[in-house]
């Protein structure tokens, strides 16, 4: 198991790539009003409050879940999250191509 502190440094970098990654596309694309680029930026900044929130206060867990099935839920909804977020981004590029 990770420590807290770990995980919530994980989620950040993983998170601030994929936003970087959309900020990327929308400049390299010349759309800086994007709709659908902003909106992965809007999707990703949410599950990360989301993620941090509940990595902050394992206290808030099902109560028959364990404090390690409960860091490993949160690391397993990160990586579902950002590869949902890669696919919408990889979907606009291949569009534009």
């Amino acid at each position: 198991m990770t420590t807290r502190r770990r995980l919530k440094k994980e989620i950040d970098y993983v998170v601030s790539d994929l936003i970087l990654d959309s900020i990327t596309y929308t400049n390299l694309y010349q759309k800086p009003n994007d709709e659908e680029a902003l909106q992965i930026v809007q999707d990703t900044m949410l599950l990360r409050n989301k993620l941090r929130d509940q990595a902050n206060h394992p206290e808030q867990r099902d109560k028959t879940e364990t404090k390690k099935a409960h860091y490993n839920n949160i690391a397993k909804t990160l990586i579902a999250g950002v590869e949902e977020g890669y696919g919408k981004l990889g979907k606009l590029v291949n569009k534009d191509v």
